[in-house]
């Protein structure tokens, strides 16, 4: 297995998460949001927890928008509080049309890194607009490129094969046609979208 590269955690809002497009790649490099900001593959948010939702995730707030943050780990969330600011260092997804962070670090901070992410961005926001030079077709030609979308028909078939008890590893494996199906329903445990739920047993994260 070739050795991956961690990414940088991109300092943004939710809202251009929120606005841009996700993009997903085949092999092992990263998926990513194409943004204004640039691609962004892994995430640094500040925002406020607005509410615990009934399948385990929180809601953040960061004064531009509002996203999900979802975890398997059951007690990733346990210490936190509506009301809490909190840092978030994570991996934005799709799922269902639904964007959301898949959170590496997560933890309460002071009200004062409010006010010092708000300079961050405007510095940030400063520099974009001197050098931003990303035509409005580059979004269209990624996504052109993809005519089989592999990753997506593995999902597809996880989804139709589970019963309650999850889907079989080979048979998805079979089903997708994918040259390299093994590869790729590994990418998609690694980046959190299935999980075996037992040896053998792939399930989508619902």
């Amino acid at each position: 297995m070739p050795q991956i590269k961690r990414e940088t955690a991109i300092i943004c809002m939710i809202d251009d998460l929120l606005r841009g497009s996700f993009i997903r790649t085949e092999g092992w490099n990263p998926s990513y949001f194409s943004t204004d900001l640039g691609d962004i593959s892994r995430v640094n948010l500040v925002g406020v927890l607005i509410s615990k939702e009934p399948s385990g995730g929180i809601l953040i707030d960061d004064g531009s928008g509002r996203i999900l943050l979802r975890s398997f780990d059951t007690v990733t969330f346990q210490d936190l509080n509506i009301g809490d600011l909190v840092l978030v260092i994570g991996r934005p997804r799709v799922y269902n049309e639904e964007k959301y962070v898949l959170p590496e670090i997560i933890r309460k901070v002071d009200q004062k890194w409010g006010a010092y992410r708000q300079l961050q961005l405007e510095i940030i926001k400063k520099k974009i607009k001197k050098k931003r030079k990303v035509p409005e077709t580059r979004v269209l030609i990624k996504e052109e490129a993809q005519p089989i979308n592999y990753f997506q028909k593995i999902l597809g078939f996880i989804k139709d094969l589970d019963a309650g008890y999850g889907a079989d590893i080979e048979e998805v494996k079979k089903r997708s046609g994918a040259p390299n199906a093994e590869e790729l329903v590994g990418k998609l445990i690694e980046e959190g979208e299935i999980f075996e739920i037992r040896p053998g047993k792939l399930k989508i994260l619902e």
